[in-house]
């Protein structure tokens, strides 16, 4: 026999709450109801990049009528939530929604709070919701091609994590704005931005680069930190300009590295002491190095590595070493300590004379 189905306790259309959670100075009511229903037919056809449907299909399902359909329509192709194209026989609109832009425009798509910004737990709800659609989007429009980046875990997935994270985001931004002296102004931000940003970055590495941001832009905010890129969307401009500059910065370094251990060479082929003869040797760069020495800056500066080596190369030259690995041995180091770096340093310092800083 089968069985009856659930019945129906709440027959009303509208969740009159939910409705509430729009800013009606941005969509009116006409809008809203277009907005969810497109959002909810393009999650309908979410494996396809597009799906069709005729006005008069969408008045009788939506209520709005043809004038207002046809204005609601062109506003949402200019703020670029959607694309239309008219195909096929008979001639059928398709409607391509946009999701990376949805995402961009959620802080005037719905109601801010007192303190001009979304709740936390609404914007982690937002965010649970449309990051797998931006996600999806981009997988089918063949913009992000790396496969473990598109199954990867989703990150940050439950509200209890998603508090936490902001609770440690928020005690960071505080101790900051003592450090750097930033106003309170310029630290606000909306919350679903770090949430997206999280999808991408480490909440350790998105602070440390924070930092950076703070000590040299000129009138810096969180907001204007916070700018995605317009493809990769869940990638931070800031960020991926600085590990851009940070990548050449690095190559730069092994190229000096290399000037120096060639002219050490020449230096001891002159030498009488010396002599049997050395040849000029391409130092081996490997990933794994130059990750070795973009760390080892952090914690060391240019002068100071530079100085080092060369009299690291001086004891390798002169026999006192017998290292085949010569970055990698260079480079090393143990909880943050660089042994053989801060060694050669002293060893530099004390036959020319210099400081140690």
């Amino acid at each position: 026999m089968q069985k009856l189905k659930k019945k129906d306790k709440h027959p009303l259309a509208i969740n009159i709450l939910k409705l509430n959670r729009y800013n009606y100075d941005f969509f009116n009511c006409e809008e809203v109801v277009f907005f969810e229903y497109i959002v909810v037919k393009g999650m309908a056809f979410k494996k396809q990049k597009e799906f069709f449907h005729s006005s008069e299909t969408i008045r009788q399902e939506t209520g709005i009528k043809k004038h207002s359909l046809n204005s609601i329509i062109r506003r949402f192709k200019d703020l670029g939530i959607i694309s239309t194209e008219i195909k096929g026989m008979p001639r059928v609109k398709f409607f391509t929604v946009h999701y990376p832009k949805i995402v961009d425009l959620i802080p005037k798509i719905y109601q801010l709070s007192n303190n001009g910004q979304l709740s936390s737990d609404f914007s982690k709800h937002l965010s649970d919701f449309f990051i797998p659609l931006v996600d999806n989007y981009l997988q089918k429009n063949n913009i992000k091609n790396n496969k473990e980046e598109v199954n990867k875990k989703e990150k940050y997935n439950s509200e209890s994590e998603g508090e936490d994270v902001l609770s440690f985001f928020n005690d960071y931004l505080a101790s900051l704005k003592y450090q750097k002296n930033i106003s309170p102004t310029a630290l606000k931000f909306n919350d679903i931005d770090l949430f997206r940003a999280l999808k991408n970055y480490e909440i350790e590495f998105l602070c440390e680069y924070l930092e950076k941001y703070f000590e040299e832009e000129h009138r810096p905010s969180l907001n204007k930190f916070f700018a995605f890129d317009s493809i990769a969307v869940n990638k931070l401009k800031y960020i991926e300009q600085k590990i851009v500059d940070e990548n050449d910065y690095v190559e730069q370094m092994v190229d000096e590295l290399q000037r120096i251990y060639n002219k050490r060479i020449e230096m001891y082929n002159k030498d009488d002491d010396y002599s049997r003869a050395k040849s000029k040797t391409k130092l081996v760069v490997t990933k794994r190095i130059k990750q070795q020495l973009k760390t080892a800056l952090k914690y060391r500066n240019e002068l100071q590595i530079t100085h080092s080596f060369t009299a690291y190369a001086d004891d390798l030259l002169k026999g006192n070493l017998s290292i085949s690995k010569i970055l990698p041995y260079f480079l090393s180091s143990k909880d943050g300590e660089y042994e053989i770096i801060d060694t050669y340093l002293e060893h530099f310092n004390l036959q020319y004379g210099y400081s140690k800083n």
